[in-house]
């Protein structure tokens, strides 16, 4: 099994971060739950940020850095991170 890339790990990292952030403010801040939109729609806003701002880091096109199975991989745990906030928090 090949050695993970350095992108991949610091993809899962920042989705299971920024998915609890997401769940923290989701379960905690009124303000940010009467905004309208939907958890998923934040972490995936994320995933996309992260690919781009990657992207511009590494001068490099982002379909590039990341296959489509990890990006899949990284939008999971961002689900498992803020839903087991929420979970944690409610």
């Amino acid at each position: 099994m090949p050695a993970l890339q350095p992108v991949v790990i610091h993809l899962l990292a920042f989705n299971a971060l920024f998915g609890a952030l997401i769940g923290a403010l989701t379960a905690r801040s009124p303000t940010f739950a009467a905004l309208g939109i939907p958890s998923f729609l934040w972490l995936v806003a994320g995933l996309f940020a992260f690919e781009m701002g990657v992207g511009l880091i590494l001068k490099a096109h982002p379909s590039t850095l990341l296959t489509m199975p990890w990006r899949a991989a990284g939008l999971v745990v961002a689900f498992a991170s803020c839903y087991g906030t929420l979970a944690l928090m409610a």
